[in-house]
């Protein structure tokens, strides 16, 4: 026989056990209009983008680096790869006229046309047809400029051995020094004007000779003689004068240019071109740029939604 307490013991704890369900769910569902509470993002999401800054940074970092050492190693094996370009030196002096040592803008024109002496087919086209070459193309390998505001001009020459390029270097400095020591035209004129007066004072000096034995004789007469002896006196006065005008330009620095050579051509001992060091600089510096767009780049793509 069922006991009645323990039905209603059932019975009720039945009933409690569908209450509380209801009520726990009344409890858990929303109702009508209710929005259910969510779960924040920030919260859920900020811990694991914290712990992924540093390991990309650390990727972007070692990316950026191995770029850099790429393009220096890049730049290093060309310096060691391609052919070598070998230099020879020389220096001149160029000295300046005593008239113009006050003038720095006649200083400056002095030494600019001796630079443009030294580029010129007057110079570097006998040795191009020497060589069998064209003459863009030495001029290309020859470079001149004045060293530190001085009157001394460096003279550099290249060339695909050592030897070559102090050989090309040797023949224009030979074509500059002859070219150079040419006479002016004042000074050939002077030159011209000098000659002429000694024949001059040659012819009388002859004429009188002839004419005092003769005068002596009675073949001659007197004033013939003495026309020949005042021509003396004029060619040797014309004679004393050019010669005092050409030691004035002497002195002066006006017959033509000064120069000498100051230092001789020599070798330079390591090649000039490609430079080892200045090749990997800039081989680093392309790779440091092209290392910045692809960080930059990488960046911007994880950054996006």
């Amino acid at each position: 026989m069922t006991n009645p307490s323990n039905v209603f013991q059932y019975g009720a704890s039945e009933s409690n056990g569908r209450s509380a369900a209801y009520d726990e769910t009344l409890q858990v569902s929303p109702g009508a209009g209710e929005v259910p509470p969510q779960r924040s993002g920030d919260r859920a999401d900020s811990p694991t983008e914290d712990r992924g800054v540093g390991p990309l940074t650390t990727r972007l970092a070692l990316l950026a680096l191995t770029i850099i050492l790429l393009g220096t190693a890049a730049g290093l094996a060309g310096a060691l790869v391609l052919p070598k370009t070998y230099g020879a030196r020389a220096e001149i002096l160029y000295s300046i006229g005593r008239d113009q040592g006050g003038d720095p803008l006649k200083q400056d024109r002095q030494l600019s046309t001796q630079l443009v002496y030294l580029k010129s087919r007057a110079v570097l086209g006998p040795v191009a047809q020497k060589q069998g070459r064209q003459f863009k193309d030495l001029d290309k390998d020859v470079s001149v400029q004045v060293v530190d505001n001085s009157n001394v001009i460096q003279v550099e020459a290249h060339g695909a051995t050592k030897l070559a390029a102090l050989q090309t270097l040797q023949s224009v400095m030979d074509g500059y020094l002859t070219l150079i020591g040419q006479p002016t035209g004042v000074s050939r004129n002077l030159d011209t004007q000098l000659a002429d007066a000694k024949a001059n004072t040659a012819a009388a000096e002859t004429r009188i000779q002839q004419l005092t034995p003769a005068v002596t004789a009675g073949t001659a007469t007197q004033v013939a003689l003495n026309e020949a002896r005042a021509q003396l006196v004029a060619s040797q006065d014309r004679e004393k004068a050019v010669q005092a005008r050409i030691d004035e330009l002497n002195l002066t620095g006006q017959t033509g240019p000064d120069a000498q050579l100051l230092t001789p051509p020599y070798s330079l001992p390591d090649a000039v071109f490609p430079q080892p060091l200045i090749a990997a600089g800039t081989g680093a510096l392309i790779g440091l740029i092209v290392a910045g767009v692809a960080v930059a780049v990488s960046s911007r793509r994880r950054s996006r939604p």
